[in-house]
């Protein structure tokens, strides 16, 4: 890898690139999906092959192949070179600038303790054979699904700077969900996933089997569940649903590429423009957010990013105001910035890295505070769990959530089974609103599995962490009528 990659960039700097770079990726991927009693998907592939990546005279040129050579290694950096000099002729002032960023030398692995393809294919799917039977067996369930994934990447980078960094990373997520009828009327209720940068033993950890029949008769539950009054209610919200809260609200506006407008074709801009750096009030003191791609089992946890640069840990709001984003070596340099935060990613060797969300995560309260506590200072209010349906407008303002479980609030204590809850707010006032977090004990490092940005579009993954919070007089609405 390394007299390929050093070949690459050495025609690379022959033709007068001004700056190069090559990632060679072996991207192993296995995925089972059982349908009730059936395996409906098994899939076990290999997508193995290089990209380069050429700056001329303030332009890029990307070009990619799966059959690695030196012959073939030519050819693609040759058309990365026609490629970015065609695309300076329409390059815009003095074109793309890279923040600087040190040489590395390096390695990074996943800290694995059972590697996920050493389970084989009939263990796999006996237990989500197993939590399907167990879910099946529970009156009014109807259908079940569920799936196992596990993803490994082997990369080596390197760059016409003089880096080469070697990446191996491992991730596994598994779920499943049931479906109960009761006449017309459906309900579903999911494990609620978990995905983590780690090996078997993760899954091991969840206790997936010995939930099954919880998740099924609260699906049943749901059939029979309240509808929600509508109005103004203070929320308590679990990790896993704030994890996509988070996503959509915080993690894609503090994207630098879609604030200074890369994304406006395709999913909008952002709010959260730079003169609101170190002065905007994103949301209350109680706000934390913290980027950390060094996190240990975070799913952007990579050593170092697709562009080479070192995965850093950072502030993008500090005691409720907006002070850094996530960017890349590209997008830095437009506000300043003197060197990328490490965000550029891309998810196969024939995409080119772009800005991505890091492992953003809101920090917990300084007191030990569990759920129970922040419940007992709710009047009259909605307990949310779970993932469910989302919309947010094109600069990530007024929004929407749902979840997969609901509970009434009544006078500090949890109540009765609710069903489709939805509430809506406007970002800097819903995260204004947040009155209370639990404590360290109780944040969880949930995340999302598959983010999708870009033209054409791409598939990434990052953790979004959460303590359970507490928020006040957010507009509640039914998801049904």
């Amino acid at each position: 890898m390394r007299t390929l990659c050093k070949y690459a960039i050495s025609i690379a700097k022959k033709l007068g690139a001004d700056y190069s770079d090559i990632r060679i990726t072996d991207d192993r991927s296995q995925r089972i999906v059982l349908v009730d009693r059936s395996p409906k998907e098994i899939r076990d592939e290999n997508v193995y092959g290089f990209g380069v990546r050429i700056l001329k005279d303030g332009a890029w040129g990307f070009a990619s192949s799966n059959r690695i050579t030196k012959k073939e290694i030519e050819k693609i950096v040759k058309n990365a070179y026609k490629i970015a000099k065609a695309s300076s002729l329409l390059s815009r002032e003095n074109g793309i600038r890279l923040a600087p960023e040190p040489v590395h030398k390096d390695k990074f692995t996943t800290p694995v303790k059972i590697d996920p393809f050493s389970i084989g294919i009939d263990e796999k799917i006996g237990m989500l054979l197993k939590i399907n039977e167990t879910m099946l067996n529970v009156k009014s369930i109807i259908k079940v699904y569920s799936y196992l994934i596990a993803n490994q990447r082997e990369q080596t980078f390197a760059s016409q700077e003089g880096s080469f960094i070697k990446t191996k990373i491992t991730t596994v997520n598994s779920d499943y969900t049931a479906v109960a009828l009761k006449g017309n009327d459906s309900q579903m209720r999911s494990f609620q996933s978990y995905p983590k940068n780690a090996g078997w033993e993760h899954i091991l950890s969840l206790k997936m089997v010995e939930n099954a029949e919880r998740v099924a008769e609260e699906a049943v539950e749901k059939l029979s569940a309240s509808y929600p009054k509508e109005g103004k209610k203070d929320l308590v919200l679990n990790p896993c649903h704030l994890s996509l809260t988070i996503h959509e609200s915080v993690g894609h506006p503090t994207e630098l590429d879609r604030v200074m407008g890369y994304e406006t074709n395709f999913a909008g801009r952002s709010f959260a423009t730079p003169e609101k750096l170190g002065n905007f009030r994103y949301g209350s003191k109680l706000v934390n957010f913290i980027a950390d791609n060094t996190l240990p089992g975070g799913l952007a946890t990579t050593g170092y990013d697709d562009e080479g640069v070192k995965c850093q840990k950072w502030n993008v709001i500090k005691n409720g105001i907006l002070v850094d984003y996530s960017s890349t070596r590209e997008v830095a340099p437009l506000i300043g910035e003197r060197r990328s935060r490490g965000s550029g990613r891309a998810d196969a060797y024939y995409s080119f890295p772009i800005n991505r969300i890091p492992n953003l995560y809101l920090a917990p309260g300084k007191k030990d505070v569990s759920p129970d506590e922040l419940i007992s200072r709710v009047k009259e209010g909605i307990y949310i769990e779970g993932l469910g349906s989302f919309s947010i407008d094109q600069r990530r303002l007024n929004f929407q959530f749902g979840g997969d479980l609901f509970y009434e609030i009544k006078n500090g204590k949890k109540g009765k089974m609710l069903r489709d809850v939805i509430y809506h707010s406007i970002t800097p006032d819903f995260w204004g609103s947040l009155d209370g977090l639990s404590g360290k004990k109780y944040w969880e490092p949930r995340g999302i599995f598959n983010c999708g940005k870009g033209e054409p579009q791409q598939i990434a993954q990052m953790t979004n962490g959460a303590p359970y919070a507490l928020f006040r007089k957010v507009n509640v609405k039914r998801g049904k009528k």
